[in-house]
């Protein structure tokens, strides 16, 4: 197989990879090919590469991430007799208002053998009725539930406080940090006043999650007492599921798939608004309940990454056929 993925410095996106290493580990050979750079000349200019890479390789599938690379694969195999599987990932189709008609168009001329997206919302949005809802996997065996006094120690966190997460850059618009904070605020000054009491912490304290190795982000999410997704919009908030399998306490909006992930989690909470006293009631309720049974909930849904990794493979199958 291929994997085809936009990413940095030539390596693929932690999320894609993520995904490739699940495959591998069922005896998948799996290689990469990735856009590095930025704008439209670098998709131009992958064209011959890509093109020639699966001319000699030989492989049975090639597996293409964001519309992007899925726009730059079709044009690369034309003629080629290799199934195409795409994965369109949520901000790449929801961004703008004309993404989904031009992934519409383009899948409807059928230079995909398959179409994934990663929530039903997702699927409703791009109007695909072909399209098949797999949401991304999670690496269970680097999320996992990590004493919190442990983690908050490696991060430096005073032990006086509560400490909620934003899983994001405070910089992406998208992500709503203006609600987090804005409760955060709230649910301070109710603090300072007596009217909310989170035992011997004496105020809560916001983090991003910005600069921050993949490698490390099980930490964060072990040090913090709650972590929140304001966000506007969402594929399948790889951040939410994350926390889940972190047994962490969550309160997000009601955007990609978030209500069908939490829905009947003790400790987990939907915003049905964008309002910051709603937001902060939600908040105060996933501080006073501590640890969930996220974990025990993704497993059940089948969304740890080797469960996802079998769905994967018998799409494959299907489109070899």
């Amino acid at each position: 197989m291929l994997f085809v993925s936009s990413g940095r410095q030539g390596d693929a996106n932690p999320i894609i990879k993520n995904q490739g290493e699940s495959l591998r580990n069922t005896g998948i050979e799996l290689e990469y090919f990735v856009v590095s750079g930025r704008g439209w000349k670098s998709y131009i200019k992958s064209i011959k590469p890509l093109r020639k890479k699966i001319q000699e390789c030989g492989y049975d599938v090639v597996h293409a991430h964001y519309s992007w690379c899925a726009y730059l694969t079709g044009i690369a195999m034309v003629g080629l007799r290799v199934p195409i599987v795409v994965s369109l990932m949520g901000n790449d189709i929801l961004d703008h208002w004309w993404y989904p008609v031009l992934a519409r168009i383009v899948a409807r001329c059928k230079p995909w053998n398959a179409v994934i997206v990663k929530s039903h919302e997702m699927k409703t949005r791009v109007g695909i009725s072909r399209a098949i809802v797999v949401p991304n996997g999670v690496n269970m065996e680097r999320f996992k539930e990590e004493p919190k006094e442990k983690c908050q120690g490696i991060l430096g966190w005073d032990s006086a406080k509560a400490h909620v997460l934003f899983p994001a850059r405070r910089e992406d618009t998208r992500k709503n940090w203006p609600l987090a904070y804005g409760a955060i605020e709230l649910l301070n000054k109710r603090i300072d006043n007596k009217t909310f009491n989170v035992g011997h912490l004496d105020s809560i304290e916001l983090h991003e999650m910005n600069g921050v190795k993949n490698e490390n982000t099980p930490i964060l999410y072990n040090a913090a007492d709650a972590a929140v997704l304001p966000s506007f919009y969402e594929g399948s908030a790889n951040a939410l599921k994350e926390a889940m399998a972190c047994n962490c306490p969550i309160v997000t909006t009601d955007m990609g798939d978030c209500r069908e992930r939490v829905e009947g989690c003790e400790g987990c909470y939907v915003a049905n608004t964008y309002e910051v006293g709603e937001f902060a009631e939600l908040l105060e309720k996933a501080l006073k309940h501590g640890k969930t049974k996220g974990r025990e909930r993704l497993l059940a849904d089948g969304i740890a990454d080797y469960q996802i990794a079998e769905r994967l493979i018998k799409i494959y199958e299907q489109v070899i056929k």
